[in-house]
């Protein structure tokens, strides 16, 4: 992941955003970022609150990061393998 992608990761935790991961199979996950952590893989996730509970999820499976709520950071994030794109909410 690049560094500009791991930039919205944490401002997500950073400010306890309600946010969508669209991961690259094609699933689904709601919940409020909480923090970053790594697993056993040694891989970097996104720790997020859900209404199944806390789940860790691998930032290199996410496709997608919709913010739930209007905010001044971001409202969509596309990651790729290269770059991160940007739709600010206006």
């Amino acid at each position: 992941m690049k560094c500009a992608e791991q930039d919205y990761i944490e401002l997500a935790c950073l400010f306890n955003m309600p946010i969508l991961l669209r991961l690259r199979d094609g699933s689904e996950i709601k919940g409020t970022a909480k923090d970053t952590s790594y697993n056993k893989q040694k891989q970097e996730c996104i720790v997020l609150h859900s209404a199944e509970g806390e789940c860790s999820i691998a930032l290199n499976l996410i496709a997608l990061m919709q913010a739930q709520h209007a905010n001044p950071h971001f409202s969509e994030i596309r990651f790729s393998k290269s770059l991160a794109t940007k739709n600010n909410a206006q």
